[in-house]
């Protein structure tokens, strides 16, 4: 017989460093994933990174409008604020002007000069109303018109031309800017024949 020399291998990693560095590489390659998984993992990555990108900027954006329109809604009210003082600026002398026809017909009796101011004094309503848009609906001898006018009198007349025709105003109509802000109510003819 002869004598073999006998082996023995230790493969504790602390002792061999080369079964160590085998055995590092070993569990590399088992944890390495195929390229194709790697691959959609990175798109997957980048994907939400992006969708984080993107969301980010949606808010940001959103901030934005919120502060825009917060500032918008501060400048319409600023302009209806002066706009609106404009107007009552507009309308006090007039209310002078009433205010004075009353003191004057209560001193003198004339009913002759207070007719004269009240109707001065419609005028000037009318006129700042009209630099507003606000107009009176014209319709008296105008063919009625449902759309501007509401009829709470039908009356009979002889003549032929007033037929359907707006023979008396009740209670006048406006328009604003060609809205209409109230109907005129009116006395419509209707001929008999």
């Amino acid at each position: 017989m002869t004598e073999e020399e006998l082996k023995v291998f230790d493969k504790r990693h602390w002792v061999n460093p080369e079964a160590r560095a085998e055995q590092d590489a070993k569990e590399a390659d088992l944890k390495r994933h195929p390229t194709l998984v790697a691959k959609l993992e990175d798109r997957v990555a980048q994907s939400e990174a992006k969708l984080k990108e993107y969301i980010a900027a949606y808010k940001e954006k959103m901030a934005e409008n919120d502060q825009w329109r917060a500032r918008m809604e501060k400048d319409v009210d600023r302009r209806l604020e002066g706009k609106t003082t404009e107007f009552f600026r507009k309308i006090m002398p007039e209310l002078d002007h009433l205010a004075m026809a009353a003191d004057s017909a209560k001193k003198t009796g004339d009913v002759e000069s207070l007719i004269a101011g009240i109707l001065m004094i419609k005028s000037g309503f009318t006129r700042v109303f009209s630099e507003y848009g606000l107009k009176e609906i014209e319709c008296l001898g105008k063919p009625f018109s449902p759309e501007l006018m509401e009829a709470v009198h039908v009356i009979a007349v002889n003549e032929k031309e007033k037929d359907n025709t707006v023979v008396e105003i009740v209670r006048a109509g406006f328009l604003m800017n060609e809205t209409l802000m109230r109907p005129a109510k009116v006395v419509v003819g209707r001929c008999e024949e």
